[in-house]
């Protein structure tokens, strides 16, 4: 098993899209009685996609370990913590040859621009208005996402995003499958914290067993990750930007 040999992979996660998914809510205005939440937003992203190729080096056998005897036991340890610590190290050089790869092929890698353009979109079709301003990666804790500087239009809500896509597999045994996360916090125009949360998905296809397989079918697997990371904006929609309820029509006769 040349995987289980040559131990695999590693580190960070995302990218961007094929198809324009439909929002869950339907376009509507705000009246008097029911005020639109968060009617401006300004949306930061960061804009730099990172394309991660990673597995944890896990050894697909040291979940049998009782079944190895205390001798077999040891070994199967040992060779676990080695392979995972060798995946470490090899995360780097394989997600910048991914990424080399998937430019290579003519990609502008605007993956993350493409999500901020949709995730927009849905906004606007609830009747919000809505800035894009590209940024830097985020940093902190889901609860406590910052970015340096950070300056919000006046009268905005912010949403600041952290898009993360990778090509995952969760042992040596497993094949790399596209993954997306994007984690968000909602903060009014003054900062202050009003929501956060993040919105993940993994796709079943593409996948792939081995690294040099991924690498050479480069843009049907940038394509895998894109499907993977729009596949999270109806999370994001439903959770903190709700419409509002389309008031029922009354027909002829009706009181």
């Amino acid at each position: 098993m040349r995987r289980a040999i040559s131990i695999c992979v590693v580190a960070a996660m995302l990218a961007a899209c094929a198809a324009h998914p439909q929002p869950d809510s339907t376009p509507v205005s705000a009246t008097p009685g029911h005020p639109l939440p968060h009617p401006r937003v300004e949306i930061f992203y960061n804009a730099e996609p990172e394309l991660v190729v990673r597995d944890s080096g896990a050894i697909p056998a040291v979940g049998l370990i009782g079944l190895l005897g205390p001798v077999g036991a040891l070994a199967a340890m040992g060779v676990d913590a080695l392979s995972r610590g060798n995946a470490t190290q090899q995360a780097g050089e394989r997600s910048q040859r991914f990424t080399q790869a998937v430019r290579g092929e003519g990609s502008d890698l605007a993956l993350n621009h493409e999500y901020a353009q949709r995730l927009a979109e849905a906004l606007r079709s609830t009747g919000r208005e809505v800035k894009l301003t590209p940024a830097a990666r985020a940093l902190g804790t889901a609860g406590e996402l910052h970015l340096e500087g950070l300056t919000p239009t006046p009268g905005h809500d912010v949403l600041l995003l952290r898009i993360s896509t990778a090509y995952w597999a969760p042992d040596l045994g497993s094949s790399f499958r596209p993954y997306a996360r994007v984690e968000y916090a909602l903060r009014d125009d003054q900062l202050a914290p009003l929501a956060w949360d993040s919105v993940s998905f993994r796709s079943a296809e593409p996948r792939y067993y081995a690294y040099d397989t991924l690498l050479k079918e480069n843009r049907t697997a940038y394509d895998g990750l894109r499907q993977a990371l729009f596949a999270t904006l109806p999370g994001v929609m439903r959770k903190n930007f709700p419409s509002l309820p389309t008031p029922a029509l009354r027909t002829a006769g009706t009181p």
